[in-house]
């Protein structure tokens, strides 16, 4: 199945049966999670996959989703961890969704330092997962998404497919935060959106949403063998009053 297959299929889950995955499943995600290398490689970050009731010990209060299984995110608190762990968890996403197994991002979960493993890193989030009697998605079509003419601009035509990718990532209450900015050196920017009244967790939620933006650009990209490299410009290419978070090269 292609990148793009499994980009349309994904389906954020509402419920999940109660019923554990099969242990060489878990070892497989374990395998793969562990050789992903982020965006930004000096960050220090790990994971764990945790059983509901395990999740329960270190989580503040119940998931808002109770499913079988969750990858706990965490890494060092510098700046891009956020967007770092959106983007390894958003493969982590569609390597599930291509074994057939339904996953649905956790924001509102909370793990606070004395209730987490000793001495691991700082929290950032959950990706709840499992089995699901509800169907995958069929069509692009079936997601709410806003329409690209919204989300693409400058000299985007080139990469319209890739975008189109990307305009299918999910987000936090699907609130799409990014647009994505081609340049005349055929380099692709990716901004945030400012927020009026944005709160600290929507900032720390859009953040995640970005790496998770990425994820899907990069991975299309690759598959349309356009040898994209995720970089970080300084100085930073501004774009009206938008908050900027990566380019993409093609080499």
């Amino acid at each position: 199945m292609s990148v793009f297959d499994l980009i349309i299929k994904r389906r954020s889950a509402s419920s999940f049966i109660d019923e554990p995955l099969e242990d060489e499943i878990i070892e497989k995600l374990v395998d793969y999670i562990s050789g992903l290398e982020p965006p930004v490689p000096d960050i220090d970050w790990n994971f764990d996959t945790l059983p509901y009731l395990d999740l329960l010990k270190i989580a503040r209060s119940e998931p808002g989703i109770k499913a079988p299984h969750y990858l706990v995110l965490r890494a060092e608190r510098k700046n891009f961890s956020l967007q770092n762990s959106g983007y390894i968890g958003q493969l982590a996403v569609l390597y599930l969704t291509g074994l057939g197994i339904s996953t649905r991002w956790q924001g509102s979960i909370a793990v606070p330092r004395a209730n987490d493993f000793p001495e691991t890193l700082p929290y950032v989030t959950t990706i709840a997962f499992g089995r699901s009697e509800e169907p995958f998605r069929s069509s692009p079509d079936q997601a709410e998404r806003l329409p690209l003419k919204k989300l693409a601009y400058g000299f985007s035509e080139p990469f319209k497919e890739i975008i189109e990718a990307a305009r299918l990532a999910p987000s936090s209450y699907n609130r799409q935060p990014c647009v994505y900015v081609a340049d005349d050196k055929g380099r692709l920017h990716v901004y945030r959106k400012k927020r009026i009244l944005q709160n600290p967790m929507t900032s720390y939620l859009n953040c995640i949403d970005s790496g998770v933006a990425l994820a899907h650009l990069e991975t299309a990209a690759k598959e349309l063998k356009m040898n994209p490299e995720i970089v970080r410009f300084k100085p930073e290419p501004k774009f009206k009053n938008m908050i900027y978070q990566a380019s993409i090269k093609f080499n």
